[in-house]
């Protein structure tokens, strides 16, 4: 589950796209813009192969905190502690991550791996919905259960539009943005834990 946060979390840190020549300047503007950015919300539809059901999501991010909350997992940092929330479970994880663990979903983290850990190339652009979308192509320069990655940007607002992720054993995710907004006010209780809460509502709350 933490795997499937990470690569979702990829895509909703990279909400802020202008175009480039090359993928590689692509991305670099990307790295550049997102800095820029104080504050964003995404509000997304998640849909995987072989489940006929679609999930929504909601990410408010401001800089390096964020809170995410899709399927049965909520997640929470506010810039040193990660709260990792499993409904299903009823259970919380708590840890302080390095900037260098693989638990911490950072956006400038994120857009690191993709510098680093892809091979990226420009895909097709193709008509979606009456908007032009241009897809960027991301192939895993190492082992991993990732076969490639399509990222659609929308061409007449350079807003991220769709993100397809396609796996070695044939399944694949698509995930498509429904509501983006910029610069809005997010109470920073949004990205604090309320344990107390959390264990009124049954749930086990293990420090790791």
């Amino acid at each position: 589950m933490k795997k499937n946060v990470f690569f979702l979390l990829a895509f909703l840190f990279l909400t802020t796209l202008l175009p480039a020549q090359t993928a590689q300047q692509w991305m670099d503007k990307v790295s550049e813009n997102y800095k820029k950015i104080p504050t964003y919300y995404i509000k997304f539809d998640l849909k995987e192969s072989g489940n006929p059901k679609t999930f929504t999501g909601e990410l408010f991010a401001a800089r390096e905190r964020y809170s995410l909350d899709v399927m049965d997992i909520k997640q929470m940092y506010d810039g040193k502690t990660l709260y990792t929330v499993s409904k299903e479970d009823k259970e919380v994880t708590v840890s302080n991550p390095t900037p260098e663990s693989d638990d911490l979903l950072t956006p400038t983290k994120i857009l690191n791996m993709y510098k680093s850990g892809f091979q990226m190339a420009l895909g097709k652009t193709e008509t979606i919905g009456g908007e032009k979308i241009q897809f960027i192509k991301l192939t895993p320069t190492g082992n991993s259960e990732i076969e490639s990655v399509l990222v659609g940007v929308n061409v007449k607002n350079n807003s991220l539009q769709q993100y397809k992720e396609f796996y070695k054993n044939g399944s694949s995710r698509l995930i498509t943005v429904k509501e983006y907004l910029e610069n809005l006010i997010i109470p920073r209780a949004l990205f604090k834990f309320d344990q107390s809460k959390y264990e009124k509502d049954g749930y086990i709350v293990t420090s790791i």
